[in-house]
């Protein structure tokens, strides 16, 4: 059982580190990461009928998206802010249509899109890039996202992370 406090605690840490002191891509990329993990959870679960317990994890899930929605920029950020919009809202019908069906497959659809679109901010995570500056990046993710300007999300950080 204390390795598993353990682990715990670290990621705790590893959360708050980026959340108060961190780059706004990093954070993104930590907060994706574990959409990704709750929607696989959830998959695994409902498809194992305990429709309870990947309600819960649906539901950590929905927090995240709803944080990270609202830390969109659409003053400063646009066209990016409404096209990350459009992308949550995606996500979140996907993880509603799953729950109302009982079908795990639109939970691994889900985490298919979102996955897509972490790996367009880990790479500008490992650019060093952060949400102050203003550099454009081509095709994040084609598929998604069509430009990304970083300051179209200003994360609160601590806030957002608390929905992890």
């Amino acid at each position: 059982m204390a390795p598993k406090n353990s682990l715990k605690m670290y990621q705790d840490v590893q959360i708050e580190s980026v959340a108060l002191g961190g780059r706004s891509a990093d954070l993104v990329v930590v907060l994706y990461d574990h959409l990704i993990q709750h929607l696989g959870e959830a998959e695994i679960l409902m498809s194992k009928s305990d429709y309870l317990e990947a309600g819960r994890r649906c539901s950590k899930a929905l927090t995240i998206i709803a944080g990270l929605r609202e830390t969109l920029d659409f003053e400063h950020g646009e066209p990016v802010a409404g096209n990350l919009l459009k992308f949550y809202n995606a996500v979140t019908s996907k993880i509603i249509g799953a729950q109302t069906r009982k079908d795990s497959k639109w939970l691994g659809e889900a985490a298919a899109l979102v996955l897509s679109v972490r790996e367009a901010w880990s790479h500008l995570a490992s650019q060093g890039v952060d949400h102050k500056q203003k550099k454009s990046f081509a095709a994040v993710s084609s598929r998604h996202v069509d430009a990304v300007e970083v300051s179209a999300v200003a994360l609160s950080g601590a806030g957002v992370a608390a929905a992890v």
